[in-house]
């Protein structure tokens, strides 16, 4: 039985396709840029899962002289194209549509265990947290903002929808807890 492309398969098979032949230190690199930590951007993660997806046929490699060394580019094959169609849909599950991973929402669900001025300074250093991956978003949307395309941007925007829904999220948690 032949096994779908997991979420971080197809993920990367659309980062190729979007920054069109890459290799995988480029993809790595355009991973650990992002303001998300939804995705490894670890070498021992990407180099072989793009291996990975050239042996299944969705990616093809070549290789390219930079230097003395040989640096291997991939490009995403038409199999690899429709793989990518089908992962972005419809129809798409439940996988598609959750609520976000979210560490610091799981933290706060145990704020009651701190002292009231322990959660006073864990509300002070969420909001400084915050205002970092914010400073992240707009860094990003700087570096990538026009050179990958009007639907890459989407990620831009939701990064500052989910910046600001954190600080009000964060406000009411802070009026909770002062009660």
């Amino acid at each position: 039985m032949k096994r779908e492309p997991s979420e971080l398969e197809c993920f990367v098979l659309g980062v190729v396709w979007q920054l069109g032949p890459a290799s995988p230190y480029a993809v790595r690199k355009h991973l650990q840029d992002s303001p998300s930590t939804q995705w490894s951007a670890s070498a021992g993660a990407i180099y072989p899962l793009m291996r990975r997806l050239e042996g299944r046929g969705l990616l093809k490699a070549r290789t390219e002289r930079a230097g003395k060394r040989a640096r291997r580019e991939y490009q995403v094959t038409a199999r690899g194209l429709a793989a990518l169609r089908k992962w972005v849909g419809p129809p798409m599950g439940a996988v598609a549509v959750t609520v976000a991973h979210d560490p610091l929402r799981s933290r706060a669900r145990f704020l009651e265990a701190l002292t009231p001025g322990q959660r006073r300074k864990w509300i002070a250093a969420a909001r400084k947290v915050i205002d970092e991956v914010e400073a992240m978003v707009e860094a990003w949307e700087e570096r990538y903002g026009d050179g990958v395309g009007g639907a890459a941007n989407t990620m831009t925007m939701s990064g500052r929808i989910d910046v600001k829904s954190r600080r009000e999220w964060l406000g009411k948690v802070e009026g909770m807890m002062a009660r």
